[in-house]
């Protein structure tokens, strides 16, 4: 078979170079070249080669001096691994060293053999580590979802003014209170931008979706959880005892209040009451006494604030007022009428005249509408004072509670 005399072949090589005793290795040390050419009776190497699978198994026996024919089989040993015959011929050790005893050569022969080795032991730390590069890299290509979600607060916060929106922590947090449901706030913020369609994930990076990643980012690191009904009592009981002192001691007692009505929203929103009575049974206090005393407090305060404070005061106040709808019937013409005025003080007169008009159109009685919205423009524009007043005998006359009144800013 092809096998059997491919490892015949082998074998020869080997006896022909290692199989002499030492004492006629040195009296041959002159005739290297005929040391290559030298051959043994086949029929020792057959005695070798009749049970190669002992051959492989058997452990190595140290070589002696006495039994020269031992280290030639103890080299053959070593040269049957794919390792070594790969890279070190065992000609060259060999023909360089030929002059040295058998035991010698099996020395260098086994030096390559831990070296190569080391080497296969590198080789495959090497493969292993470029296998785990490979996966590394198919693991990247993660959808936009994943991606997102890996993204910091701060982050998205810098991505979302790159899609030029005027955002920050606090700023959505306080969009959360008035409404905590993400989704919504979510969608507001997208219309508000007109970012639906505007930027591409693929091109860009980012796109409207990464609005919903940042509102959810927000609401849950934001200290926005309902508190408890009992530390409210006290905050409660303080705001209905305030007295007006001046602008500083005011406003810094709007702050406390505004809190304080935010944390009384949040446990009507998360208990889904909607009723101030319920509400009161819930916290133990007079709600809709505290939302009054609010709204006085914040119609002082705020018309020395700036613009943008009306703006979320109008927002938030809304939000309480929706939450409880007795409240809301009872109070949404005055509110709407305080925040009409509040724009007027800080110069948008459109809206606070647009705000005035849908006012006058839904109320049959319309003495007390006309005053007050004549009288808050007689410390802005006395000409449309009068104008607004004169507007009013349209509808009113002497038999109104606030016909005097009117007139008096008629004349005035």
């Amino acid at each position: 078979m092809p096998i059997k005399t491919t490892k015949k072949v082998t074998n020869k090589k080997v006896v022909k170079e290692e199989t002499k005793p030492a004492v006629e290795a040195k009296k041959e040390e002159v005739k290297t070249a005929e040391v290559k050419k030298a051959t043994k009776p086949a029929v020792e190497i057959k005695k070798e080669e009749v049970k190669p699978a002992e051959t492989k198994k058997a452990p190595a026996k140290k070589a002696t001096t006495k039994k020269a024919a031992k280290p030639a089989v103890e080299a053959k040993k070593e040269e049957v691994k794919p390792a070594e015959v790969k890279k070190a011929p065992a000609k060259k050790a060999t023909t360089k060293k030929a002059a040295k005893p058998a035991v010698e050569a099996k020395k260098e022969e086994v030096k390559p053999a831990e070296k190569k080795k080391a080497t296969a032991k590198k080789t495959t730390k090497k493969a292993t580590t470029k296998t785990t590069t490979t996966k590394k890299v198919t693991t990247k290509k993660m959808t936009k979802e994943e991606q997102y979600a890996k993204l910091s607060l701060d982050t998205c916060l810098d991505l979302a003014k790159a899609m030029s929106m005027n955002v920050t922590r606090d700023s959505i947090i306080q969009q959360l209170i008035l409404n905590p449901d993400v989704k919504s706030v979510s969608k507001d913020l997208v219309n508000k931008y007109q970012l639906t369609g505007k930027f591409n994930f693929e091109e860009d990076g980012y796109d409207e979706g990464l609005v919903e990643v940042l509102v959810s980012k927000v609401y849950e690191t934001a200290d926005i959880k309902p508190q408890k009904a009992e530390d409210l009592q006290a905050d409660v009981d303080h705001a209905l005892n305030y007295k007006f002192t001046d602008v500083v001691a005011d406003g810094e007692e709007y702050k406390a209040q505004f809190d304080t009505m935010r944390k009384v929203l949040m446990i009507a929103q998360h208990k889904d009451i909607h009723d101030s009575k319920n509400l009161d049974e819930e916290i133990g206090i007079d709600v809709e006494k505290f939302v009054e005393e609010f709204m006085d407090l914040a119609y002082s305060v705020l018309k020395t604030w700036k613009y943008e404070d009306v703006d979320y005061y109008e927002h938030f106040i809304y939000a309480v007022l929706s939450q409880l709808e007795d409240l809301h019937d009872t109070y949404r013409n005055r509110i709407m009428m305080d925040v009409a005025d509040l724009y007027i003080l800080h110069g948008d007169y459109g809206l606070g005249d647009a705000d005035y008009g849908y006012i006058l159109r839904e109320n049959q009685i319309k003495d007390y509408i006309y005053y007050r919205y004549a009288s808050i423009y007689e410390g802005v524009d006395k000409d449309k004072a009068k104008q607004i007043a004169n507007q009013a005998l349209q509808f009113v006359d002497d038999r109104f509670t606030y016909y005097p009144n009117i007139i008096a800013v008629l004349e005035g």
